[in-house]
């Protein structure tokens, strides 16, 4: 694990992190610190990372934040108390002492493709960072569909060509609360909210992909009606609880099918489904491949 800190000390690398990450594939047995002068954007990267390229676990130190925005492809996070992945148009939030670390799927199809800062915020930009947790300290917000993912999208890419300028360190910043702003606005727009209910129902749901779990179960372990919990997951995600946690379960029976060797039937019984039968249409119908095909193309 490595963390990046916001002191002022002496630092000889690289302002783009992502070729420091390159160098550190297999995490050290003790935590590094990497203190870089100067900011208030510590580091920076616009990249697209293939299939099985992987992050060491990374440490949020005082103070810094990072934040990402997916582009194209996927990407599973890594994180102490469970893992996610992080799709097209989704925006991500990692606070001060928060840890990840991340990965590629081998089967993924495409790279991943995504622009990121890890920076010092001014003061007042607090109150936009103060977003819901689907992960303690990690926040994965949704912009797919939304009115203002273009102009989030387009700040940050704006604040990336800035950085790359010299003497555009001010334009950056101001692109990057651009981009906080809009994302404010998204989730504040007639009293709109992010409900962390929704996180915390989608966090329940990653970690059962094994178990059975009804919608009624769900909805009482969030404290809301069965219609309620559908309401503000359809509105916050685009989906309904269902469908996201068939989704989830079917990506997972992805990543099984090519990192081990279990036969089909264990990587359905695995996914939550005990009819290998219907696990097999339900994957061919997302995907356009049966579970065979899958395994035989990516292996």
């Amino acid at each position: 694990m490595y963390t990046i800190d916001s002191a002022n000390g002496k630092f000889t690398g690289v302002s783009d992190l992502s070729i420091l990450v390159h160098k550190l594939r297999k995490p050290p047995d003790t935590p590094r610190t990497m203190q870089v002068p100067g900011g208030p954007i510590l580091a920076y990267g616009y990249a697209a990372y293939r299939p099985g390229h992987a992050a060491p676990a990374f440490r949020a130190g005082e103070n810094v934040w990072n934040i990402s925005y997916t582009l194209s492809g996927r990407v599973r996070e890594i994180l102490p108390s469970g893992g996610t992945f992080d799709e097209p148009h989704d925006f991500m939030l990692l606070k001060p002492g928060g840890v990840h670390g991340w990965e590629v799927p081998r089967d993924a199809g495409e790279s991943w493709k995504v622009v990121w800062f890890i920076f010092i915020p001014k003061p007042d930009w607090l109150p936009l960072l103060d977003l819901p947790e689907a992960f303690p300290k990690f926040c994965r917000l949704p912009l797919a569909g939304r009115k203002h993912d273009q102009k989030i999208r387009r700040a940050l890419l704006q604040a990336y060509r800035h950085i790359c300028t010299p003497g555009g360190g001010a334009l950056a910043m101001n692109a990057i609360e651009r981009s906080l702003l809009w994302l404010h606005a998204e989730f504040s727009d007639s009293g709109r909210r992010f409900d962390p209910r929704v996180h915390a129902s989608m966090e329940t749901m990653s970690r059962r992909l094994t178990d059975p779990l009804s919608l009624p179960e769900l909805a009482k372990n969030c404290g809301l009606s069965v219609s309620r919990l559908g309401e503000l997951f359809l509105e916050a995600t685009g989906r309904t609880p269902r469908d996201w946690l068939e989704r989830a379960r079917l990506k997972h029976a992805q990543d099984l099918l090519v990192t081990t060797s279990l036969p089909v039937k264990l990587v359905a019984a695995a996914c939550g489904y005990k009819d290998q039968r219907h696990f097999a249409t339900r994957f061919r119908k997302y995907f356009d491949l049966t579970p065979g095909q899958h395994r035989e193309r990516n292996s």
